[in-house]
């Protein structure tokens, strides 16, 4: 099978040439390069800057253009040209467009592939860059075949009334809830293809509240959806004690050391059955690379909607353990910044939140006036914050035997971005010994 089409990319070029305004509609579709004869893709690019001067090009005007380009002979000739224009048509222009773009495509994947043959035998390259090579060729041709997406704005009103629709039936929370009240009022849930990072200093709990969230996703009473917990520091056996203590409301270093009494055995057993019936899957994996994320993420997806169930949230615990083979020589900071780039990618591919924990620069600690978090505290900040939606910061500033009672076991979560909405900050309460955050109302005080 021939790869290309003389006659549609004449006809395509001698409809512009008879009709110039045909050429805004067929620029979305095709680029210069997607014209296989040399000469055509020059007649293009003299029409396209011609019409960027304000022109309104004809035989003529190109020929000339060209001419004074020194382009002419490469083009073809005058008569060449003076014949493509005598061939455009007035109707299924469309037709010869996507024609010429998809035998495009085509050439270009067979150029990748062969490509990508040569580097797959060449051991002088490693297996899993030679794979992310086809992954990154494969999505960039995807994307350029399914490019065209601007469309009039009243296309959008059955997706507009359906989201009216929804917001009014789930009191304001549009994506997935995070199961703590102030939390999705702030954001109205988590919305699909978003990166949320959680951020604080060590011994702060983002564990234990990425773990509350996830587990609120999992068992949410109206719409309980599937969740992944890629934890790279923490055992399943560990993650697991926490989330049943802080669903049971039980010590976890009592339920650890085994000192528990059979009612709060009973409890624990109750709470257990409750959980495993969950769609909660767990990687606990020391040692995972931004390519094996991804594969995972998505063979994950594809499994859980194969059964007919939806993914709701993607955890990772947390972001700085994770590595970039391809990058490790550049840099550590330009290495954090290809995975944080990876996995917003992976959010957006998927149409999955992803909430990427997040460790702190130690220079917070030695700021003695403010010691609340901010953007700039983000350990390698620049990546992160650009490409996260949303930063959520855990601070607790009262901690320890010498914590004002009704302190110690407050949390402050503030909002520090997010790009959907407004920033904010609220209390939640922190039962440490328990792993669980929970909603928390200030008591009225009567003086007031």
């Amino acid at each position: 099978m021939q790869l290309f089409d003389e006659e549609a990319e004449q006809t395509l070029l001698g409809s512009i040439l008879q009709s110039p305004s045909l050429f805004e509609e067929i620029a979305q579709v095709l680029k210069p390069e997607d014209f296989y004869y040399e000469g055509h893709r020059l007649i293009y690019e003299a029409i396209a800057t011609e019409i960027d001067r304000g022109e309104q090009p004809n035989a003529i005007l190109i020929i000339n253009s060209l001419k004074n380009q020194n382009q002419l002979e490469r083009a073809g000739s005058r008569a060449a040209i003076m014949n493509i224009a005598s061939l455009g048509v007035l109707i299924g222009v469309s037709t010869f467009a996507e024609k010429v773009r998809e035998l495009s495509l085509r050439r270009r994947l067979i150029i990748n592939f062969r490509e990508l043959e040569k580097k797959a035998g060449d051991t002088g390259f490693k297996l899993e860059s030679v794979l992310t090579d086809t992954e990154v060729a494969l999505s960039h041709l995807a994307d350029r075949y399914s490019s065209y997406n601007i469309r009039h704005i009243k296309e959008t009103n059955k997706e507009f009334i359906e989201f009216i629709k929804t917001v009014r039936s789930s009191e304001g929370v549009t994506g997935t809830a995070s199961g703590f009240r102030k939390l999705d009022e702030a954001t109205s849930g988590f919305k699909p293809g978003q990166m949320i990072v959680i951020a604080a200093r060590p011994g702060m709990g983002k564990t234990t509240f990425a773990l509350n969230i996830a587990l609120n996703v999992a068992m949410n009473k109206t719409h309980p959806k599937a969740v992944a917990f890629f934890s790279l520091e923490m055992t399943r056996l560990e993650l697991l004690l926490r989330l049943l203590c802080s669903r049971a409301f039980l010590d976890s270093q009592k339920v650890q050391k085994g000192r528990i009494n059979d009612k709060e055995m009973a409890r624990l057993a109750h709470t257990a059955k409750e959980v495993y019936e969950t769609d909660f899957y767990i990687d606990d994996s020391a040692d995972l690379t931004t390519w094996e994320f991804k594969q995972r993420a998505r063979r994950l997806g594809r499994t859980i909607k194969q059964q007919g169930k939806e993914l709701g949230l993607i955890v990772i615990d947390y972001l700085q353990l994770m590595t970039d083979r391809d990058r490790a020589q550049d840099g550590r900071q330009n290495e954090v910044a290809a995975i944080s780039r990876a996995i917003k990618l992976i959010a957006k591919d998927l149409q999955v939140p992803i909430l990427a924990l997040s460790q702190m620069n130690r220079s917070i600690e030695q700021r003695g006036k403010d010691p609340r978090p901010q953007l700039s505290d983000l350990r390698e900040s620049g990546a992160i914050e650009q490409d996260a939606d949303m930063v959520i910061f855990i601070h607790r500033e009262h901690q320890g035997k010498d914590a004002p009672e009704d302190k110690k076991n407050l949390a402050e979560i503030i909002i520090g971005k997010n790009r959907a909405g407004p920033r904010d900050n609220f209390e939640l309460a922190f039962l440490s010994d328990k792993s669980l955050f929970t909603d928390y109302e200030p008591a009225a005080n009567p003086q007031q």
